[in-house]
């Protein structure tokens, strides 16, 4: 059954992908052209100072960050299996609606980037040393892995939802673990297209052909593409888990369907009230926002109340 729905998932993926390239292929021309100036732009700084820096080079990321906010309105509403999906007015609104917020998520994402990189870098090398470094280098691996996990969901919560940034990154968080299986078909996915693109370039001799086709592929398939391949997996059980009705569906509804008599223990949750409602708290093998379990615990206090009142 499982093997079932993953070649059915398959077939969908390339129907909406295929069918709707068109329209991913305009949400890549619309990104590339700020995408080739700030690029641009940090190449020449980097030069001109002498410093040639990565740190400096890869400063793009942050400024790219809030355009992809357009990306990402897009690729989700496809990816949901929107029927109209009016590319141009919806990518410009996406990045008016979340400039902001998306320009805090680059500078988030740059420097986890970096310290990410500058720690496996460097553990990596003392490893070879000191086989004790091992440890902190596969701690430093896990972290990366679930920093990557993180922003998959970042993006389309944010255009999504009316949340507050802690609360994304909170929620987000325990998604980068929790939805594991959504993730790995995720990384599986970006991986496939990081080969494609790798073996169109690879096989081809000359560099300065080479080059160009490289970049074409990064301004015309790459960020969209991408895009759409996260949302595809991740979003639908993202909205789901989130919205209210998807709330319910996570939690409410199927300890609803226990026994009643069953007991539900909630001692071992902070179930503050003060506290964001809109959290995600690990409950049943789920993940439940805490304004719904807060709701559930007071049901089971109820009933609870209500059979000591039938004994008497």
């Amino acid at each position: 059954m499982d093997l079932e729905k993953t070649k059915y998932g398959f077939i969908r993926f390339f129907n909406g992908y295929f069918k709707n390239f068109h329209k991913l292929l305009l949400t890549n021309i619309l990104f590339a052209v700020p995408a080739a100036a700030f690029i641009s732009l940090f190449l020449v700084i980097s030069k001109l100072s002498g410093l040639n820096l990565s740190l400096i080079e890869l400063l793009p990321i942050i400024f790219c960050f809030p355009f992809f906010a357009g990306v990402t309105v897009i690729t989700r509403n496809i990816a949901r299996g929107d029927k109209k999906v009016p590319v141009v007015r919806l990518y410009f609104k996406g990045i008016k609606d979340n400039f902001l917020r998306f320009l805090v998520h680059g500078i988030v994402f740059y420097i986890a980037f970096f310290l990410c990189y500058i720690s496996i870098a460097l553990y990596w090398r003392n490893a070879q040393i000191n086989n004790f470094y091992f440890v902190p280098f596969g701690v430093t691996v896990l972290i990366a892995v679930a920093v990557l996990f993180i922003f998959y969901n970042v993006p389309a919560m944010t255009v999504t939802f009316k949340l507050r940034m802690g609360t994304i990154y909170k929620n987000a968080a325990l998604m980068s673990f929790g939805e594991i299986k959504n993730n790995f078909f995720s990384t599986i996915g970006l991986f496939l297209l990081f080969l494609f693109v790798a073996s169109i370039y690879l096989v081809i001799p000359d560099l300065l052909i080479r080059n160009i086709v490289g970049v074409a592929l990064c301004s015309l398939l790459v960020p969209s593409t991408a895009s759409f391949i996260i949302n595809f997996y991740t979003f639908k059980d993202m909205a789901r888990m989130i919205s209210e009705d998807g709330g319910r569906s996570a939690g409410i509804k199927e300890e609803e369907k226990k026994d009643e008599e069953e007991i539900l223990d909630f001692s071992q949750l902070d179930l503050d009230e003060n506290k964001d409602m809109d959290e995600f708290l690990f409950f049943g093998g789920k993940m439940v926002k805490r304004g719904t379990l807060i709701k559930m615990r007071d049901a089971q206090e109820a009933k609870d109340e209500q059979n000591k009142e039938k004994k008497k």
